[in-house]
């Protein structure tokens, strides 16, 4: 081909180059403003309110299976208010997701241009930030572990691409140490993320180097981490004992068998990929076809097959059903990406490439949801790989106009599924992200914008708590699953804040059954009105407790009724 014939063709490459670049970042702009204008939205009573005791009151909890407190309440006693805390989560997944971009750009320096690195790190992150479809971004063992994957792997690519020993070294401490974060939050995935960070370094690093000194490190900065972040907190005797005591809580609810999870993992990622396959029917043909033929109608096939895809995708389902069919389009879209640019790819970034499609699963590693849509808080990885492959082959236009529009379909389908997240239900809760907009000071969480039903719920458990006297750091008793109302008395949860039946509330009553007398007692009423099963301990409830009032907390109408420790005997 001469040089008069491809010149057209390298301008329009260019072009197209730029214009997807371009549209990323806009997008990433859009996804931020939204994150943004959300942070002071919503009260959610269950898994945020969860979270939030855990940083607020890391003394106070002496059960736990995940230590997440210990690297929550640094970023609690800095923030003090849910939305600043939220947006400290905001601020740690958009910087790992960047550092974990920035890697991906060190491992192919030798050929990136701007748009491909503006689109590495505006995809990147945009996929971080679907963390934000599923609760809202206050840090927790979730959010704290997917950034910590982030930037273990971000931070063992830089230093595999660093030429000085120094640098390298400290690299190499900087990811072992974000992986002891993401084990101190959720140790199962931990372990995954820490061998496969290991495995991928000693592929991955630059020759003449000896391999073994790359794990070192990292264990050595992992192990860092871990020792500083417990002897800050508590004691190893301490620690270890509320471990134990929080697995005997954690397998009263979950008693599903290691082996028989792994299992269950396996059969539900292939029902969800065997539909995803059949849903993307069209488009994989098209691409196949496109494949063989290398026709400018065989293009428009292609482009056409994904525009059916990305307007027929639901993108106001809700809850479990939004998050798998969303994941079934990006495991689809990613993998078409990959295998479009895979000739393209030199063996060094293939393995790159597995490392990306591997590691939000080593994030899910141990979750008791569905493994296939549970990686969906961990994306981060699929973006930035998503960018590298579309950017990847150095061919005609015509086959890069194909890839770059995957990459664009991509691009818009996630940023989409983020922004009219607006309009849906967030979790748990009853009315649209829109709907929050009435102010309302919730206990030590400061001002917060909320629904009217909602607003009303803290007005009574404010008007509860003003009658019996409960004041800042009264003991609290949530039963059952009910943590968010000792946010909204300003109590302070005796051992754990994750009481989930009467066998759990057994075991921490036996640990300080005193409390009862001094406790303030949230008690979440049957649907019929009736008083749920109490533990032993509370066999006079509730006629030697003094009476407090009712709030109904909207979503799902939960009426939770309030009383206030042991009468005394006149």
């Amino acid at each position: 081909m001469s040089d008069a014939v491809r010149e057209p063709s390298r301008r329009a490459n260019a072009l197209t180059d730029r214009g997807v670049a371009v549209f990323a970042s806009v997008a990433l702009a859009a996804v931020l403003l939204y994150c943004g204008w959300s942070l002071n939205r919503g009260f959610e009573i269950t898994d945020e309110a969860y979270y939030l005791l855990l940083a607020m009151y890391p003394d106070a909890t002496r059960l736990y299976i995940s230590a997440q407190q210990w690297a929550m309440s640094p970023l609690w006693d800095i923030t003090g208010s849910l939305t600043t805390f939220r947006a400290a989560g905001l601020v740690v997944l958009i910087g790992s997701s960047a550092v974990l971009g920035l890697g991906i750009l060190r491992m192919t320096a030798n050929r990136g241009s701007w748009p491909q690195r503006l689109s590495v790190l505006s995809v990147s992150v945009i996929c971080g930030l679907l963390y934000a479809i599923t609760i809202n971004v206050s840090p927790s063992y979730n959010l704290l572990a997917s950034a910590g994957a982030y930037a273990a792997f971000g931070w063992m690519l830089i230093a595999c691409g660093q030429p000085s020993g120094m640098l390298r070294f400290a690299s190499l401490i900087a990811a072992g140490a974000a992986v002891g974060v993401e084990f101190v939050c959720k140790p199962s995935a931990g372990v995954a993320t820490w061998l496969l960070v290991a495995v991928c370094a000693a592929l991955l690093d630059g020759a003449g180097r000896p391999r073994w000194s790359a794990v070192i490190f990292l264990g050595a900065g992992a192990a860092a981490c871990v020792a500083v972040l417990l002897l800050l907190q508590t004691t190893p005797g301490a620690a270890l004992e509320a471990f134990v005591g929080g697995m005997d809580l954690f397998r009263m609810v979950q008693g599903e068998p290691i082996l028989t999870r792994l299992w269950r993992y396996a059969v539900e990622f292939s029902v969800h990929t065997v539909a995803a396959l059949k849903v993307h029917a069209f488009l994989i043909g098209a691409v196949i076809v496109h494949a063989v033929w290398r026709r400018w109608a065989s293009a428009v096939l292609v482009v056409v097959a994904l525009g059916h895809v990305i307007v027929s995708a639901d993108y106001f389902a809700y809850g479990a059903d939004q998050y798998i069919k969303y994941m079934q389009h990006a495991l689809i879209l990613l993998a078409l990406l990959v295998l479009s640019g895979w000739t393209s790819l030199s063996v060094r970034e293939r393995w790159l490439a597995a490392g990306l499609v591997l590691l939000p699963y080593s994030v899910a590693m141990g979750t008791g949801n569905a493994l296939f849509s549970q990686v969906i808080v961990s994306l981060a990885p699929w973006g930035g790989l998503a960018a590298l492959a579309a950017y990847a082959r150095k061919s005609a236009f015509r086959e890069r106009f194909v890839s770059l529009a995957l990459l664009a379909g991509f691009v818009l389908m996630t940023s989409t599924q983020i922004l009219v997240y607006q309009s849906k239900l967030p979790y748990n809760m009853s009315s649209s992200m829109r709907e929050q907009d009435l102010p309302v000071s919730i206990g030590a969480l400061g001002l917060v914008r909320v629904d009217a039903p909602t607003k009303q719920f803290v007005h009574d458990m404010d008007a509860a708590a003003a009658r019996c006297g409960i004041t800042a750091g009264t003991p609290f008793l949530g039963l059952y699953n009910i943590p968010g109302a000792a946010l909204a008395l300003n109590a302070v949860p005796a051992i754990t804040p994750w009481l989930n039946n009467v066998a759990q509330a057994e075991a921490v009553l036996a640990r300080v059954p005193s409390v009862v007398n001094e406790a303030a007692i949230a008690v979440k009423m049957n649907a019929d009105g009736s008083l749920p099963a109490f533990p032993s301990q509370l066999a006079d409830f509730p006629s030697a407790f003094r009476y407090c009032g009712e709030a109904t907390y909207p979503y799902g109408e939960q009426r939770i009724r309030i009383w206030k420790g042991r009468v005394p005997a006149s």
